[in-house]
């Protein structure tokens, strides 16, 4: 091995030396304080006009970080760019390359604030290049790709402070060439609960339809599709009238199961039971979450006398309210064996219609919540988890709609906090922004938060652009929401004709039409990237991009033998590289796409070297892309690919004179070891799992040194100067 060794030393000793200016630019995740108290590598401006206190962050960090940047903006300046953090490290680009940042931020003072991205060289005339990017109140991870023109010696990045009033903060910054896409396994977030959709309509439709037809439907949706959720009315007319003035005193026998019941002689019968056990027999993993919604309270109970129209509950009408539900878990459990495992009192509560509706405040839903827990409680069915509030929006800018304005209403009582088991949102709103998405999670307190009714309502088309409304739901909303399940509207309908666009319309993943054709919209092919490929227990990972243009949603199994990635473009996207995780044994590739033969089908992977770090690949606009890779968890952490095949290290400054940064391609451990010219070893020391390395070097003095870094993947070696 010391032979070895040697070779590969005079090899790089071989070499020219790496230029000071080399990339990736690497900030030692700004960890590295001078003696002004600042960055290394990093200062700060406040120029005509502009004025801001710049300090350093502690606390309320990124995992793995103990410093940040901290800016606190107070004016502008005369042209509003003139408060700024940029880099010292002048690095070399050259024309035509790409580049791309990723960078760390937060901000407090407001809901949201703009933060400009900007790439500039002194040496090179036009060479200016900014992007904005939209900060949230929570920490996340932003990206951009520039391309540049002209070659330069002296690029460098800035990060322009473009609100007054706020403070930003700023950490992990990074500069790397192309459009590499990475992931990082020890850094998980949520876990996943599942994906599923609704039968609260449309089932007395289904059973009018012949019995081979219907077969075929309940086939693509609950076997084909392999989802784990299904969601159903709690109807108001199970109750009506009351059984008795005893709200402690449930007189069964005046229950009415007509819903739920398949008789075609009565028009009020829905088959509502049988629907969710051929659901059930046809399931290929089984249904973890059956879910009862109830829209209204019976009529006797509401405020308007009505199970129509919106109104709320009566006074005092709590009690009642509980029993009621708890008379439909138990009855479904006694009379159809169907065991209801969570509970949602209310259906959008901040939307008026016409229909069953209950538009109830704040204030009372909280009560609803802490009497139904008691009485769940109480009956002995307390396993039962209770969902709220369903809400029409995600979020809003007014106090008295959306599910954000819900919840923080809601949570300031510790009560209903400990009552509520899920945050659960619709997303009929034109646009969710990721800082809609991050409203509801901050709001949250670390519950789970699933999205339990979704779709592009009396959608005409059934096309990609119809089933990127889902796609940008379901991926932002992993991303940013911390979202640990996703359900449609609907499993199934049949499309309605809509003269205004001369068109069927429907939001279903399954539909027929008037001629009783079967249609799979690509809203179902899309969805089933997510149901066939992410279970139950998957982790959300880590994963770096390169902009805006191109989303990617990354999961682990929960034995580590699968990373599954998402990716999905409204534009063409030329090349770009997707690391392969360490231990990939084989990849499977799937897409959809506008394209009538790309449905959720399988792309050959023969040409893709596994020996590689990563893979490129290209996608077309609209177009949905899923990689499973397939780990041999068994290769032990000792296990050394020959040194023959070094992974990359790269370092900088060098020459060095007090420190230098090492930046490596995979999340790992590393021994680091360095040598003098005559093969004596002046240091070594391991390191824990990182990407990134701040190196010391007052020790050492000036003259010339190999540096060794040794992990599981390898070996690699790289010649380093220390000057006065």
């Amino acid at each position: 091995m010391s032979y070895i060794f040697l070779v590969v030393l005079k090899i790089f000793w071989a070499f020219n030396l790496n230029a000071q200016n080399q990339l990736p630019l690497a900030n030692g995740n700004f960890e590295t304080i001078d003696s002004d108290n600042s960055f290394s590598y990093w200062s700060n401006d406040q120029i005509e006009g502009g004025q801001a206190n710049y300090s350093i962050a502690t606390e309320n960090l990124i995992s793995g970080s103990t410093k940040a940047q901290k800016s606190e903006i107070i004016a502008l300046g005369t042209s509003g760019w003139h408060v700024k953090t940029k880099s010292d490290y002048l690095f070399q680009v050259e024309a035509g390359q790409t580049y791309t940042v990723r960078f760390w931020a937060k901000i407090s003072g407001s809901s949201s604030a703009t933060m400009k991205v900007v790439f500039q060289a002194s040496d090179a005339a036009g060479s200016y290049q900014g992007n904005d990017k939209v900060i949230s109140q929570n920490w996340q991870q932003y990206s951009h790709s520039f391309t540049v023109q002209a070659d330069a010696d002296l690029n460098k990045l800035s990060f322009w402070y473009m609100d007054a009033g706020v403070t930003y903060y700023l950490d992990e910054v990074e500069v790397v060439e192309g459009n590499p896409i990475s992931f990082n396994q020890s850094i998980t977030y949520q876990t996943v609960d599942g994906f599923g959709a609704g039968i609260k309509r449309r089932t007395e439709d289904l059973y009018t339809l012949n019995t081979s037809l219907r077969n075929q439907i309940e086939t693509h949706a609950f076997q084909d599709l392999e989802v784990n959720m299904i969601r159903f009315f709690v109807y108001h007319d199970l109750e009506d009238p009351n059984d008795n003035n005893n709200p402690f005193n449930l007189n069964a026998a005046a229950l009415d199961w007509t819903r739920y019941e398949s008789d075609p002689n009565i028009w009020r019968s829905r088959y509502v039971a049988e629907a969710l056990n051929n659901a059930f027999s046809l399931s290929v993993n089984g249904f973890d979450h059956i879910i009862g919604n109830c829209n209204s309270a019976p009529a006797w109970l509401k405020t308007n006398n009505s199970h129509t129209g919106g109104g709320t509950l009566v006074s005092g009408g709590e009690n009642e309210y509980s029993e009621f539900l708890v008379a439909f878990i138990k009855g479904m459990a006694s009379r159809y064996n169907i065991n209801v495992t969570a509970i949602s009192p209310t259906n959008e509560p901040d939307y008026q219609v016409s229909y069953e509706s209950m538009n109830t405040p704040p204030s009372q839903l909280a009560s609803i919540i802490k009497n139904l827990d008691q009485r769940l409680t109480t009956e002995n069915i307390d396993y039962l988890q209770i969902i709220s509030p369903e809400n029409f929006r995600v979020n809003s800018t007014d106090p008295n709609k959306s599910a954000t304005n819900y919840i923080d209403a809601m949570f300031t009582d510790t009560d209903v906090v400990n009552a509520t088991d899920i945050v659960a949102t619709h997303t009929y709103q034109p646009e969710v922004t990721p800082s809609d998405w991050t409203a509801l999670k901050s709001v949250s307190q670390d519950k789970d938060i699933w999205v339990t009714e979704a779709g592009n309502l009396k959608s005409p088309d059934f096309d990609m652009l119809d089933a990127s409304y889902s796609i940008e739901r379901i991926m932002d909303g992993f991303n940013y929401g911390g979202l640990t399940a996703y359900m449609f509207h609907l499993f199934y309908e049949q499309t309605k004709f809509n003269s205004e666009v001369n068109d069927y319309t429907s939001s279903a993943l399954v539909v027929w039409d008037l001629n009783n054709n079967i249609i799979l919209p690509k809203r179902y092919y899309v969805f089933k990237h997510f149901t066939n490929l992410v279970k139950k227990g998957y982790q959300r990972i880590h994963s770096e991009t390169f902009g805006d243009a191109l989303r990617v949603l990354a999961f682990k199994s929960p034995d580590n033998s699968k990373i599954v990635v998402q990716l999905y473009t409204e534009n063409n996207q030329g090349d770009f590289d997707v690391e392969i995780p360490y231990g990939t044994t084989s990849v499977a590739h799937y897409i959809t796409s506008d394209n009538n033969n790309e449905n959720f089908t399988s792309v050959s992977t023969a040409n893709i070297d596994l020996e590689e770090n990563s893979m490129t690949m290209s996608m077309d606009a609209m177009s949905m892309h899923s990689l499973v890779f397939n780990i041999d968890t068994s290769l032990s952490s000792d296990s050394v690919i020959p040194i023959e095949q070094p992974y990359e290290l790269l370092f900088f400054p060098n020459p060095a004179k007090k420190q230098i940064e090492l930046r490596f391609p995979f999340y790992e451990s590393h021994e680091i070891s360095i040598f003098q010219c005559n093969g004596s070893r002046v240091f070594t020391k391991k390191y824990p799992s990182s990407k990134n390395l701040s190196l010391n070097l007052q020790f050492l003095p000036p003259g010339f040194y190999i540096l060794k870094s040794t992990t599981q993947k390898g070996q690699r070696a790289v010649k380093l100067i220390i000057e006065n």
